[in-house]
Order: structure tokens, then C-alpha cells, then sequence
């Protein structure tokens, strides 16, 4: 086998292994209206979405790349939800799980209100790095029943996902490294290492 097809085989492997990762999916924006998306209202859901406009077109569910200006979406098809008082807040997290104080951990919140189209857009700057939770009660106007429901998401943190595909990467350059370092010794490339323990 040439050097050519080995590392092409290898260059192949690699970015098969990006293009299938679960972040490099997401990422893409593939699941705008990906069931992986919800909110669990209990009982109900509503779709999340959040995006950075300003830095890239990608819809992100679990992961916004970087801290600053943001835009979050949320949408619910549900009748019943369209006619409640919605509360939403933006809380910073206490770990990857959605653990908040929804009075306590407040970084952003809407003036409640009732959505009738089902969707709300909002603008939110995050300033710094870490877990936040998008906190969502929505109350009918008696009072009388209420859904509740949290989506975790990190901003500007490095993802597991992330971490082994700068693994798998650090591994392609070593392999290509080491076949073309060892054809080179064996005069395989075409030219030979000069052997200097010769002399006139």
C-alpha cells in the first residue's frame, strides 16, 4: 500500500468519525424540530431552540459555543399551552442536570405573559461560562393547573464530544505522522536520510 492510500484511509476514518459524533450532529442544526429538542412540561412539551446569530447559523439544543448575545426559542403546538400565562426564566445551573433555584439563580426572565402563537424569541447575553437552565411555568388563569419544566444547557464549556474528537484528531496526526516518518527512513518517499557518519 502507498503512503497516498494510507494516509487517505486514515483521512477518511477521521472525518467519518466527526461527521457521525452526536456533536457534530447537533451541531450542524439538524434537529430544529428534533424530537431530542423538548421540554418536558410534564404532560406537555414545548420545542427548544438556542442560536448565536452573530457568530454562526448553527441551532443548537444542548451546547452553545461561546458566551455573548444569544437568541432562545420556544415553541409549543399545544392549544391549551397558547392560552396560559407563561413564566421564563434563564438560571444559572448548579451542574449538567438542571439543578437550580428558580428564585434564586435568575440571570434572565420574561415579563409573564401568554404567547397566542405558540412560539416566543428572546434575546439573552450570557456573560459567562457554565450550566444554565431554561425554567418554563405555564399557569392557566385561575390558577387552577400549571405545567413545569426545565432544558439544561452549557455555554462556552468544552463538551465530552468535543474532547474526543480533539482525541481522535491528536491520533490521525501521530499515525500519519509515524507512516510517513518511517517511509521517509526506508527511502520510500523518494529521497533518503543523508547518513552523516560518513566521511570523504
Amino acid at each position: 500500500m502507498t503512503l497516498s492510500r494510507i494516509l487517505l484511509s486514515l483521512a477518511l476514518v477521521f472525518v467519518a468519525a466527526s461527521l457521525l459524533s452526536p456533536r457534530a450532529a447537533l451541531g450542524a442544526g439538524w434537529h430544529y424540530y428534533d424530537p431530542e429538542c423538548p421540554i418536558d412540561l410534564g404532560g406537555k412539551s414545548m420545542k427548544f431552540v438556542a442560536m448565536q446569530p452573530k457568530k454562526n447559523v448553527d441551532r443548537e439544543c444542548i451546547a452553545l459555543p461561546d458566551v455573548g448575545p444569544s437568541v432562545i426559542v420556544l415553541d409549543a403546538a399545544d392549544a391549551e399551552l397558547r392560552d396560559m400565562n407563561w413564566d421564563i426564566r434563564i438560571l444559572r445551573g448548579k451542574g449538567p442536570n438542571g439543578d437550580a433555584d428558580p428564585e434564586a439563580d435568575i440571570v434572565g426572565r420574561l415579563p409573564v405573559q401568554k404567547f397566542r402563537n405558540g412560539m416566543v424569541n428572546f434575546d439573552q447575553n450570557f456573560r459567562e461560562p457554565g450550566e444554565y437552565v431554561l425554567y418554563a411555568k405555564l399557569t392557566s388563569d385561575d390558577g387552577a393547573k400549571s405545567f413545569e419544566g426545565r432544558h439544561p444547557f452549557s455555554v462556552g464549556l468544552v463538551t465530552d464530544e468535543e474532547i474526543y474528537l480533539y482525541i481522535a484528531f491528536g491520533v490521525f496526526v501521530l499515525v500519519a505522522g509515524g507512516v510517513a516518518f518511517t517511509l521517509w527512513r526506508q527511502g520510500k518517499l523518494g529521497f533518503k536520510i543523508p547518513d552523516f557518519s560518513k566521511t570523504d
